[in-house]
Parts: structure tokens; sequence; C-alpha cells
């Protein structure tokens, strides 16, 4: 995908919850030292899924990964616990806007950095994330639970980046946000990406957005991916229109395989 030697890669991964339900079925994708990657799809397609074994989250969730490996920096990651992983700077951003209600804005930024060393490095990352996000700064006291939901949106990124992030795992930061707001924070992350050279794997359902901001994406349905590319190349291509913007007459969206499998038929028929 990349002249960039990948910082991850999934290797047919397979996940099951209970042992018994079957979400991922040979995942495979990576993203490069420095890039943006966006992985799309509807609601139930895996997407969060493969997030959260990347981070070791879904331990929580009585699931696992079955089959298949998870590579940081070469190392297997997939067995190891979520404290483990996010100590070797993979920090996902979990959907929803997970903030702490009860502290400030400032109190939550800190608590992303209490991995860190001194008193003098917390104070620089705290200044680096102000300056990332303003708003933040003017809103420092304002406790968590009564902040709108992009200052929460801009929280939870700025705690992550007080962790000093090697990779981040980006999932629906556009949610319930306004469109002024969704600009703002995307042109944020691009910038988190080319100026601090932070490695982003995104999950996005604006698929517009998500082909703008990164210059390659996976298209997951089912548990599988079934296409991937440069962002460019997926932009224009007549099934990824079909997928995200064709309805059927009932109004439901089209599965990524009923519009191949109509194409397929309709050249036939003619």
């Amino acid at each position: 995908m990349s002249a960039q030697k990948p910082i991850l890669q999934l290797h047919n991964i397979e996940v099951k919850y209970h042992e018994v339900i079957l979400v991922l079925k040979g995942v495979s994708l990576e993203v490069p030292e420095g890039g943006i990657v966006a992985l799309l799809g509807a609601n139930g397609a895996g997407k969060s899924t493969t997030l959260k074994a990347i981070s070791g989250l879904l331990k929580h969730e009585e699931g696992r990964v079955t089959d298949g490996a998870i590579e940081f920096r070469g190392e297997q990651i997939h067995r190891k616990d979520p404290e483990e992983i996010a100590k070797m700077g993979i920090y996902q951003i979990i959907e929803g806007r997970r903030v702490f209600e009860h502290l400030t804005i400032e109190e939550n930024l800190r608590v992303g950095g209490h991995l860190r060393g001194n008193s003098q490095s917390l104070k620089e990352r705290l200044e680096m994330v102000y300056s990332y996000f303003p708003r933040l700064k003017e809103k420092r006291n304002l406790v968590a639970g009564f902040a709108s939901g992009g200052e929460q949106q801009m929280t939870v990124i700025g705690r992550a980046l007080m962790a000093s992030p090697k990779l981040m795992l980006l999932d629906e930061p556009s949610m319930g946000l306004a469109p002024l707001l969704i600009k703002e924070i995307f042109e944020i992350i691009q910038r988190l990406n080319q100026e601090e050279r932070i490695p982003i794997l995104l999950v996005e359902q604006n698929v517009k957005l998500a082909l703008t901001v990164a210059p390659y994406a996976y298209v997951m349905e089912n548990g599988r991916i079934v296409m991937d590319g440069p962002s460019e190349v997926l932009k224009q291509n007549p099934d990824i229109r079909d997928f995200y913007l064709g309805l059927t007459d009932l109004g439901e969206r089209k599965s990524f395989r009923s519009v191949k499998h109509y194409k397929r038929r309709k050249r036939w028929l003619t």
C-alpha cells in the first residue's frame, strides 16, 4: 500500500466473542509509519472490534483473537494485556467521547500524562495540547461533564496526546458533532499527523470526510475486508459509491456484495 515501513500490521486475524461468535474473519491491514489509514464500513461491520483487537480491549468484553497475528513495530501484541499495549504507545480513543465527567478539562488532560516523567515534561505536553486546542485552554477549569460535545471530543484527543502516542486509534470522532466542529477537529487530526508524525488508524462512517483525510482506506463488511486502495482511487470506484450512497426500494442500504452482484447481473443481461 505504501513505500513507508508499516508500524502496525494485522495478519489474517479472527476474533471471537464468548468463544463462539465469530466477528472478524481473516482481517489483514497495515498502517505505515507516520501515515493515516481509514477503516470504513456500515454499523456492525467489525470496525470497532478491529480497534479493540489492536488495543487489547477485547479482553474486557469476553472477546479474543483466535487466529492470525497483530504486530506493532514487528512485535506481536495480540496476546498482551491492554495496559502493556498502552505502555508501548498505542492509544485508542473510544467512540462516544469518554471523558471523566467529574473532573475539569485540564484534570482530564493530566490523566493522559500520568505515564510520563517529571512535572516539567507534563507541563510541556499540556502547552502543546493547548496549542492545538486553544478552546480547551479557555475552558480548562470547566467540569468536563458540562462541556459541549465538541469540547469533550477535543479533550479525549488531547488526553491521548498527553500520553505521547506512537499510534492513535480513532473511533468515529465525528459522531454527533455539528459540521463546523467536525471540520475543525479533522483539520487538527491532519495537523497532528503532519506536524507530530503520529500514525493514525481512523474508523469513520463519514466516508467523504475519511477519504479526504486518509490517503489510503480499507472497506469492511461482515467482518471481512472487501476492498482497499488509495483514497483517490476508491472515491471514483462505482461499487464504493453504490455501497455508501445507493439505497434499495425499501430505503435500506445495499450491501457491498449485493451491489457487485447486481452490477455483474446487469452486465450479463445486456
